[in-house]
């Protein structure tokens, strides 16, 4: 119970941070809270490939921020990031596991897996029309957070069956089952707050949120089980490392893009 109630404190402070940094009528809270976020979990995800050169990090993430400057169409970066995402979701399902002795797959998944979707989120930040609006922004993170503790306690109270025991024993079918269930009651809230858009878009855009965070989730414990670390961090209290609490998320947004895409 303690550790529920430190995980709990830790996960509303910090949703209570993002949710701060994007009302704040300034874009810089906002572009500085993602990239402490980027840096941090970009650090912990190079480790876990023994990947230890700052100078090398530092260049994965200031090259990540120039993209701005080049006036990249965010389209395809979304489109490299989900390629990289189904990728790894296939070597999942094949119980293949990745190399992590090589430092060239390594940078290269530190971009399209983890720093790309960072950067696709910014994008309410400095476009000056983003397809991520800032509305969009905060439904998305609705879902991964309640999506997220649905599964983790309904789980915790229920589950019996593992869901995929190889990689992570603890998470249950149940969980997950209640996680994509309880997309409908997110979608009824975030149409109470977000009134542009219509029940059943934000219904099939939290069913899809809630599988591809599931399997966001097992991907990277696949990761960590490789290297044989229960965490990739220990700065967030009751969550392990900052890669570990947006692991749903980062797999999530290139998908969520392109459903807003195409449906926009």
């Amino acid at each position: 119970m303690d550790s529920f109630i430190k995980r709990s404190l830790v996960g509303l402070a910090y949703a209570c941070v993002w949710v701060a940094s994007l009302f704040c009528d300034y874009p810089e809270p906002y572009i500085l809270l993602l990239i402490v976020i980027a840096y941090v979990a970009s650090f912990e995800m190079l480790n876990l490939f023994n990947i230890r050169s700052l100078i090398l990090h530092f260049t994965l993430c200031a090259g990540t921020i120039g993209l701005v400057f080049f006036n990249v169409m965010m389209i395809y970066i979304a489109i490299i990031s989900v390629a990289c995402q189904l990728l790894l979701a296939w070597l999942l399902f094949m119980r293949k596991r990745l190399p992590l002795h090589s430092p060239i797959l390594g940078c290269f998944l530190c971009l399209t897996h983890l720093l790309f979707p960072i950067f696709i989120i910014s994008e309410v930040s400095f476009a000056e029309l983003p397809l991520f609006t800032t509305e969009l922004t905060l439904g998305l993170l609705f879902f991964i957070w309640g999506t997220d503790a649905m599964a983790y306690s309904f789980g915790t109270l229920f589950g019996k069956t593992p869901l995929f025991r190889a990689v992570s024993p603890k998470k249950s079918v149940e969980g997950a089952v209640a996680a994509v269930l309880f997309s409908p009651v997110i979608a009824f809230i975030n149409v109470q707050f977000f009134s542009n858009d219509d029940y059943y878009y934000w219904l099939v855009m939290g069913i899809l949120i809630s599988i591809t965070s599931i399997v966001g989730d097992l991907v990277q414990s696949q990761f960590k089980r490789t290297y044989g670390v229960k965490n990739s961090g220990t700065i967030l209290l009751g969550h392990g490392g900052m890669y570990d609490r947006i692991d749903s998320l980062i797999f999530t947004i290139p998908f969520i893009y392109l459903y807003i895409y195409i449906f926009q």
